[in-house]
């Protein structure tokens, strides 16, 4: 009876390799590859500096118990929130695809603006925003998340990626100073 138990036991592990050439299928497990990928981000978000990682809510300008979603009065703001509800691949990934991220900004007039942006955009806010802000309000703008080449299509880091812009352009959208500049209105309406 002992034996009979042993013997299934061992019957539903895999063949023992004996030095011979083992083929592995020709095909990728997505959500094995997506779960791999979650992990490598968690470590490397361990790693990140305090400053790096993205909390609920973009970090008061004024104190800690005062936050930008609370900001409800007189303002040339002009966005009351900010999300990033999703993002899409455009092209094929041979002859030149491109990521769409859907970023949905609800004025203070109570409009839902949903402005297409690529990467590529958020990059050039950034640089605008550094080029033509004064100095004491640059510290405010957090840095933008990093690129990655090899990971650009793969559906975890698109998400993480879209998590990191969203935080990003909160900080400077609802910021009551950076959130008002031309720059920003342009950026939004283009």
């Amino acid at each position: 009876m002992q034996s009979s138990s042993v013997q299934s036991h061992f019957s539903s592990r895999p063949p023992q390799n004996d030095g011979l050439l083992v083929l592995i299928p020709n095909r990728i497990d997505v959500e094995e590859e997506s779960r791999l990928y979650d992990e490598l981000e968690e470590d490397e978000d361990v790693n990140e500096s305090p400053a790096l990682q993205s909390p609920r809510g973009p970090p008061s300008t004024y104190s800690h118990d005062i936050w930008l979603g609370d900001h409800v009065g007189q303002s040339s703001v002009f966005s009351r929130d900010v999300r990033i509800s999703g993002w899409t691949s455009v092209g094929d990934q041979l002859g030149g695809a491109f990521v769409v991220y859907d970023c949905a900004i609800h004025t203070k007039e109570g409009i839902t603006v949903h402005a297409h942006k690529r990467f590529s955009d958020f990059v050039e806010l950034y640089h605008t925003l550094k080029r033509t802000l004064s100095h004491d309000l640059l510290h405010f703008i957090p840095p933008l998340p990093p690129k990655s080449p090899f990971a650009r299509y793969r559906p975890a880091f698109l998400d993480h990626r879209r998590r990191q812009l969203q935080y990003w352009l909160c900080a400077v959208l609802l910021h009551p100073e950076i959130g008002a500049c031309e720059a920003v209105r342009r950026w939004v309406l283009d």
